[in-house]
């Protein structure tokens, strides 16, 4: 394969419409959703390489059209007297397929990246995701490129494509519902935690093993692809690319998952499991709210949430005298109120207001050793109530607690402040039942 007949295939590709298509792409793709002021880099990285699940497929059905295009119209027999042999074309045509591909994903990778860098308030780039999203595209251009060339007809195209994303979503939900380790190998499964960027370092383990995975299939699809001119590279670069493929099918086999996403035991570096120093970023309200500092965007909103609804128990004996964002943990800590560490996403969050309302009635000591009595949980959706937060646990809607909550709420004010400085520790702790409530 020379140079200049893979510029010519450059040119004539098919896959040069992949720019035209590239915006559709992104507002497609969860990236669209996701471009809200607080830039997470782990978030944007994995947005990227989660599009590969409308841009994998198609790519694979291109390259398929693409492979089959000298036999659909009937050429092979004239091409066959050119001074290059038939692999070359093939080659190039596939090289040329793979190039766009590649260039639309890195065209794509720049805009979101540069959006990124500037919104991000802390961190850098992650590369992780994004060259497993290159390996990607260079592995389904292959595989239809080859799956094309040996059966060609204009259905081809077609089936490949929805071959590709019915494989890749079977590998999704053997991923995330059922917990199977070679769903990990998914090429739209984050290859990173989602974690990672803010609070713990990177993990590399799950993105080495994918991009193993990758780039052994796209070997393995050129050794297909050229196993009928020769012979002898063809099966060695089939056998390389299937050997490449089966280790990391074993490393996956032995990996196992925690809250910071895959650990790969012969890859792992216990140094990645680290937490990352930062200096919180506070607000000083009618309490003290601190965030990390990727997320200090959202810093007056979340600060104006804990206000609404910290209003009715501040000051009370038991109550949070500061609340700071937390990567896990729940309740009230020593006297700090530990806030999710969710985005907002510049909106009201039934699930963050919700979590607030409920670490608010209870002890981070406790509260994690069994669930909300009912008493706490009609003092939290009173405390969603007079903040006017919308909440999502069904925990709050039971007719028992509701019940106990307009009970509350109808009382005096006055009445209402005396009953939670008497028993709010109580209440924290769990230890105050339904039938005490007034």
């Amino acid at each position: 394969m020379s140079a200049a007949l893979l510029r010519i295939e450059v040119r004539r590709s098919p896959a040069l419409w992949l720019l035209v298509l590239m915006p559709a792409i992104l507002a497609l793709s969860p990236i669209a959703q996701h471009l809200t002021p607080v830039a997470l880099w782990t978030d944007r990285s994995t947005d990227l390489q989660s599009s590969l699940q409308g841009l994998g497929p198609f790519v694979a059905g291109l390259a398929a059209w693409v492979a089959s295009r000298e036999r659909r119209r009937g050429l092979e027999e004239l091409l066959g007297t050119t001074a290059r042999p038939s692999w070359a074309r093939k080659l190039a045509a596939c090289g040329a397929t793979i190039t766009w591909a590649l260039v639309v994903y890195a065209a794509t990778a720049a805009v979101i990246l540069a959006v990124t860098a500037l919104q991000a308030t802390w961190g850098g780039p992650v590369a992780g995701p994004p060259l497993v999203g290159l390996a990607a595209l260079a592995a389904c251009t292959a595989a239809g490129f080859a799956i094309g060339d040996l059966l060609p007809s204009r259905f081809t195209a077609p089936l490949v494509a929805v071959a590709v994303f019915g494989l890749d979503a079977a590998a999704m939900t053997a991923a995330t519902q059922r917990h199977n380790p070679l769903g990990y190998l998914s090429f739209a499964y984050p290859s990173i935690g989602l974690s990672a960027s803010a609070w713990y370092r990177v993990r590399p383990d799950l993105g080495e093993v994918q991009a193993t995975w990758l780039f052994g299939l796209a070997v393995l699809s050129v050794g297909v692809l050229v196993v009928r001119a020769s012979r002898r590279t063809g099966v060695a670069l089939a056998a390389g690319g299937g050997l490449l493929a089966a280790l990391s099918a074993a490393l996956i086999a032995t990996s196992t998952t925690d809250a910071q996403g895959v650990v790969v035991p012969l890859l792992h570096n216990p140094a990645s499991d680290s937490a990352v120093p930062y200096t919180p970023v506070c607000h000083q309200g009618t309490v003290p709210v601190c965030v990390h500092p990727a997320y200090s965007g959202e810093l007056e909103q979340l600060d104006g949430l804990v206000t609404r609804l910290i209003a009715p128990v501040a000051g009370l004996p038991g109550a949070p005298t500061r609340a700071e964002q937390r990567p896990s943990g729940a309740g009230v800590d020593d006297g700090v109120l530990i806030l999710p560490a969710e985005t907002l996403h510049g909106a009201p969050d039934p699930f963050v207001a919700t979590q607030i309302a409920l670490g608010l009635v209870s002890d981070a000591s406790v509260s994690s050793s069994r669930g909300l009595t009912p008493a706490q949980q009609a003092i939290a959706l009173y405390l969603l109530q007079q903040s006017g937060e919308p909440f999502d646990d069904l925990r709050l809607s039971t007719h028992a607690v509701v019940n106990a909550e307009h009970r509350f709420a109808a009382l005096p004010a006055s009445e209402r402040r005396a009953w939670l400085a008497a028993n709010y520790a109580a209440l924290q702790r769990g230890q105050v039942p339904l039938g005490q409530m007034p």
